[in-house]
């Protein structure tokens, strides 16, 4: 499940239990609502998940909706949990909303919005086009086949998202993509991109009133969108200020050496002298803009804050680094499906996109790789990101175990926002097959000398032995690789009794998943592979009623 985008979700029930749905959403709950419940949250919530006889809800929206830019998501579900249906919002999220709340119940989405109907681009669910209030009629022409184009007349470079808009028909819609609201002249419709990187500076008295009315002010009077913001840039030790935190805005900031090197038309010996740079707010708006980003307004000063604006040249992408557990839909996180949900391109080793293609939606490209080629995973990711897509680059387990966000961060390039989204890492569902046996300290290691030499892992697992903890071994054994297991387990032979439980656990939560617990006397090798993690227990560990635990030391535990 997920809360694509949504901060202040609700689920309400009238007359049934909520079936868990809160909890998978991250949404706040009322169980057994009354009527006025449902109407205090559709008026103050952004996504609105209810259970309950559909003509109950028409008449809570009937109470509350005002105008179709400013509707909620609302997702209504009847008593049976047979259908889920979107009954208002399906632009702002109530589409994916619907089919994630009908992927968790076994239920059937019941869609009825144009564009899904007939197979059409909705304009307005476009990643990165910000429309405001739309009118339909643009949206009907799109829908009954006049096709697409673009006027892009600050020659921003356009994600491929919007690209793919463009289609041939008889009388198509002219599409402006543009910051400036003049710009709506151009054409039919206009839809703002978030090119507009603000730089600020300010006094240690500042408040954030103040600087938000200068933003505003300087906004405006440049003819730009307030919709188009980007994020605001400052020097690094104003990060912190309440002025600028107040802005609720993402922040982001430069060291004053960085800002210093900045060419910048408004430069000050004062502002050097006070801060070691000759510019805070023309060089972080720049510094923040990117490559080939410009400065489009100069400083504009009150007594406490300067402001200045540069403009993008290309929008700016993300990437998500998912950890989709080990395979089973059930352990993947509500963070990690809506990561992909939300993605344009879903990126990764083709089996590990087997085990989420049935989430993927319409729209969505999966780009498939054979086993290895990490670094080429990693490189189209990130020039498919820097290009202005959103995209998920998927991992099994966790992305920092064993996989592949410590490789993203190495080749990260400053215009790239990523996220590392964790997941249920592979040890830790192995344990959880057998009981417990990684409930004390213990160690993870990977056998693999492919990148790292066998005589550093030999001492590592020599240390982690002598220490007692328990060890859980990744990338044990493989057809080119077959005597490293049979090493390991002689280092830890040397610390442990033979008789000590192992656990080994292959293509666990998958299609012919095994488990078998044995000891390190028994263990054979040759049932070890390159889907198996085996995770030798402490000299603690032992075996009650079949399952596996190393004790902490409870007083009372028998």
């Amino acid at each position: 499940m997920t809360s694509t985008q949504f901060t202040n979700g609700i689920v309400l029930s009238l007359a049934t239990p909520p079936y868990g749905l809160a909890a998978q959403l991250g949404f706040r709950e009322i169980a057994f609502a009354k009527f006025g419940d449902l109407v205090d949250a559709l008026t103050h919530h952004r996504a609105v998940v209810i259970i309950a006889a559909y003509p109950i809800v028409v008449r809570a929206l009937a109470q509350t909706l005002s105008t179709k830019g400013d509707d909620p998501a609302v997702v209504a579900i009847d008593e049976s949990t047979s259908f889920v249906t979107v009954l208002a919002g399906a632009h702002h999220g109530g589409e994916p909303l619907a089919r994630q709340v009908a992927d968790y119940l076994g239920a059937t989405p019941v869609i009825t919005t144009a564009s899904s109907a007939l197979d059409t681009i909705a304009l307005d669910q476009t990643p990165q086009l910000c429309f405001g209030q739309m009118n339909a009629g643009i949206q009907a022409r799109v829908n009954r086949g006049d096709g697409i184009s673009l006027v892009n007349p600050t020659d921003l470079v356009l994600s491929d998202a919007i690209m793919n808009l463009v289609h041939d028909g008889s009388s198509p819609v002219k599409l402006v993509i543009s910051d400036r609201l003049a710009d709506e002249q151009l054409g039919d419709v206009r839809g703002s991109v978030k090119t507009l990187t603000i730089g600020v500076g300010c006094s240690s008295d500042a408040t954030a009133d103040e600087v938000n009315e200068l933003i505003n002010t300087v906004v405006h009077s440049a003819g730009l969108d307030i919709a188009a913001i980007d994020r605001i840039a400052t020097i690094d030790r104003r990060l912190d200020h309440p002025a600028l935190r107040g802005l609720h805005r993402e922040l982001v900031g430069y060291g004053a050496a960085q800002l210093d090197v900045m060419t910048t038309p408004s430069p000050s010996t004062i502002v050097h002298q006070s801060v070691g740079t000759h510019s805070v707010a023309e060089a972080a708006a720049l510094l923040a803009s990117g490559e080939g980003g410009s400065l489009i307004v100069n400083k504009v000063k009150t007594a406490r804050v300067t402001v200045a604006i540069a403009r993008r040249r290309s929008l700016r992408g993300s990437l998500a680094v998912v950890g989709i557990g080990p395979g089973s839909l059930d352990l993947l996180t509500p963070r990690a499906f809506a990561a992909l949900r939300s993605a344009q391109y879903v990126i990764g080793f083709s089996r590990y996109l087997d085990l989420i293609e049935p989430i993927i939606e319409r729209g969505q490209e999966l780009h498939r790789y054979p086993i290895g080629q990490e670094i080429e995973r990693v490189a189209e990711s990130l020039a498919l990101a820097a290009r202005g897509n959103h995209v998920a680059l998927v991992t099994s387990g966790d992305p920092a175990v064993y996989a592949m966000a410590q490789l993203v961060v190495e080749r990260l390039s400053p215009d790239v926002a990523i996220r590392v989204i964790p997941g249920v890492t592979a040890a830790y569902a192995a344990s959880s097959t057998a009981g417990a046996i990684v409930g004390h300290d213990h160690a993870m290691i990977s056998l693999s000398d492919l990148l790292t030499p066998w005589s550093i892992i030999e001492n590592r697992i020599a240390a982690a032995a002598e220490a007692d903890f328990v060890i859980a071994f990744y990338n044990p054994r493989s057809k080119q690789r077959s005597w490293q297991l049979e090493k390991a387990l002689a280092l830890i032979g040397e610390h442990r009794r033979p008789t000590t439980p192992v656990l080994i656990a292959s293509r666990v939560e998958r299609a012919g998943a095994r488990v078998t617990v044995t000891t390190l006397e028994d263990l054979d090798p040759e049932s070890v592979d390159m889907e198996t993690i085996v995770i030798v227990g402490a000299t603690t560990t032992a075996l009650r009623h079949g399952y596996l635990y190393t004790p902490r030391g409870y007083q009372g535990t028998p």
